[in-house]
């Protein structure tokens, strides 16, 4: 059996350009910000929820950055909180080897905020450390090391395998956030299946209040990618390993530097992009606020953002134990709402198709999806569109994703890549869609 063939399609073929000054005097616009001076976002881990307090003891994370990096800056977050995230110390090092706990010497360096040493952030609120000299290369591990004992966690949960970025450790008591060593810090691997997740060892997928890594970079600007788990890589176990976001920001880095963009993933598992109760939990502790109502957090204040990758929706018209399926009319009315809000602050939005839900042809997931993608397809409301379902569907069976491709089903939904059909999302987008954020001169 032939393999499907991917299909790119070209919405408008451009918008006017709206200046935006964001966090950090960051432009956005049609030329770019000079690459020598712009600063980009080159990690994301967008919080899901909250996750209890946390113990005496000092959090490890382990994080890939997207780009080439120097002068690093983290945003810490106490989003989900409802008492202050005091931090008493953080550190920026980097790591010896693959998601190891153990750092380059000379490497960990103290990271302050306005000059101090400490700082406290209030319920909801979010604050960005000054900068640190770190140097990093496309692909490299930053380690940020955290010591806020009793604070309330505000989390992030990757699903990712052992000792893949992003990672955790949990230490033993105490603050060890300047140790090089990694000997308060077990290498065991802890099964991240009861909340909260606060064992001593390492935490594969696990991030405490780090949700935002920016750096100095040579890059255009970044491209945000929000969306659910079909983006953040839930099931996409296998050789080679990578989330389709991490093969584009591969093939990215790889252009002549007038055309390098960073890519910023502000995927979270189980979300939705409609304002709608969650279908999979009432306590909202997993999925995060929908992708319609986190815009501003997880998209505009992205320091370097020019463009979006939106594919989202799976969730809203899949339904679950604690909401009906959606209608069609209530994603693309999100959807549009998103493209509006971006488009007043100048960025571009590259609309994603869903890809096959394992829904037989007939049953309201699957008839509201292809109502969903022939409006992506058609309405001209993105600036470009991206066709994922035409890449990985099945050409027998094209409500379901090709079977080399498809990973296994999980509580009766096949929704998702396996580690290959990611490979396949971020090899076969074409770079073209990205044209409008190169400029005259590339």
């Amino acid at each position: 059996m032939r393999a499907p063939t991917p299909l790119i399609r070209r919405g408008i073929t451009a918008i006017a350009t709206v200046a935006l000054v964001l966090p950090l005097n960051v432009q956005a616009g049609a030329a770019g910000p000079d690459p020598q001076q712009a600063r980009s976002t080159v990690w994301q881990g967008a919080l899901a929820g909250p996750q209890g307090t946390s113990p005496d003891v000092t959090v490890r994370q382990v994080l890939m950055v997207s780009t080439d990096a120097r002068s690093l800056r983290v945003r810490f977050s106490n989003h989900f909180g409802t008492t202050a995230l005091i931090i008493k110390q953080a550190w920026a090092g980097k790591p010896v080897a693959s998601s190891t706990a153990r750092l380059l010497p000379g490497s960990n360096v103290r990271m302050t905020f306005g000059g101090r040493g400490s700082v406290s952030i209030p319920p909801g609120g979010q604050l960005w450390s000054d900068a640190v000299d770190v140097h990093v290369r496309a692909g490299d591990q930053v380690a940020i090391s955290v010591y806020a004992p009793n604070a309330p966690i505000s989390s992030k949960n990757f699903f990712a395998y052992a000792y893949a970025a992003p990672g955790m450790y949990i230490s033993t008591p105490g603050n060890h956030a300047r140790d090089v060593s990694g000997r308060a810090f077990p290498a065991l691997t802890v099964d991240d299946t009861d909340y909260p997740l606060t064992n001593t060892g390492y935490h594969p997928g696990q991030v405490w209040w780090t949700d935002v890594v920016s750096a100095r970079t040579p890059s255009r600007g970044t491209v945000v990618v929000l969306g659910d788990s079909v983006s953040d890589g839930f099931l996409a176990y296998g050789p080679p390993g990578q989330r389709w976001t991490d093969v584009l920001a591969t093939r990215l880095n790889a252009l002549p530097a007038a055309r390098r963009l960073s890519v910023s993933n502000a995927a979270i598992s189980g979300n939705t992009v409609s304002r709608q109760q969650n279908p999979y939990e009432l306590d909202a502790a997993c999925c995060g606020p929908p992708a319609v109502e986190r815009l501003w957090r997880d998209v505009v204040s992205v320091p370097g953002v020019r463009a979006i990758i939106l594919l989202e929706g799976t969730n809203d018209i899949g339904g679950g134990p604690f909401a009906p399926p959606s209608p069609p009319d209530q994603v693309t009315a999100a959807m549009r709402d998103i493209v509006q809000r971006a488009h007043a602050r100048g960025i571009l939005v590259i609309g994603g198709t869903l890809i096959p839900m394992g829904k037989e042809p007939g049953t309201v997931q699957e008839v509201s999806r292809q109502a969903v993608n022939d409006w992506i397809r058609t309405s001209r409301t993105f600036d470009e569109v991206i066709d994922f379902d035409a890449m990985v569907r099945d050409p027998t069976a094209p409500w379901r994703i090709y079977p080399a491709w498809a990973a296994p089903a999980f509580n009766g939904n096949a929704y998702h890549p396996n580690a290959m059909g990611h490979t396949v999302m971020g090899q076969e987008i074409a770079l073209g869609v990205f044209r409008d954020l190169w400029g005259a001169d590339s």
